[in-house]
């Protein structure tokens, strides 16, 4: 069975009778772990979303795409990790970043708070197996002023995957400089992504 990792399917639609049974199961736009984005997007489109955000990190591991498309119908980007010069693309992490708005389902950083609670609790549902802890709140090392901040609740599987809801509450500063914006991401994330990333 796929669970939609969208906001309004989670909180409205989840039905805890029938419980995810792997990590494959749960899909953010569409999209779920060990899928090609080939099924997706063209291979143009691939190599165009590419991103340099994590070259500081050791080289030939994994590569990084960011896509934003008018398809998405709750994400306002969805971020997608492969392993190194594969090329069929398979989808080795993934993750869906949610801007907060007045017109968005989540409106400012308290009620991401709320609903990043609602959001962990209805997955736990479909993942009793899973460990959970958190809230974890977080200054952002980017930020030397301390201001920024991100707070995790975790959903540790035994398969090598997590599911990471955050909310992410960046310093008006930041915002203003560098045009951050506060938001909800989600990600399934594998270890060996999480042991390179950090």
């Amino acid at each position: 069975m796929r669970v939609f990792l969208s906001i309004l399917f989670i909180i409205l639609n989840v039905h805890t009778s029938s419980q995810a049974e792997d990590i494959r199961d749960f899909e953010i736009e569409g999209m779920s772990v060990g899928e090609s984005l080939l099924e997706h997007f063209s291979k143009k489109k691939i190599n165009n979303s590419k991103v340099d955000w994590y070259d500081s990190l050791e080289k030939n591991k994994f590569v990084a795409f960011a896509f934003n498309s008018p398809k998405f119908e709750k994400f306002d980007f969805v971020d997608v990790w492969t392993k190194y010069n594969d090329n069929k693309f398979l989808i080795n992490t993934i993750a869906g970043a949610m801007y907060f708005a007045e017109n968005k389902e989540i409106k400012d950083i308290n009620n991401c708070y709320s609903e990043q609670k609602i959001i962990a609790n209805e997955v736990h549902k479909e993942l009793p197996q899973a460990k959970k802890s958190g809230p974890s709140k977080l200054k952002h090392s980017i930020d030397p002023s301390g201001q920024s901040t991100y707070t995790d609740i975790y959903l540790r599987l035994n398969n090598g995957y997590e599911i990471v809801i955050s909310c992410y509450d960046w310093s008006d500063e930041l915002t203003k400089k560098e045009n951050r914006a506060d938001h909800l991401f989600i990600t399934i994330r594998s270890d060996e992504v999480d042991e390179w990333l950090f």
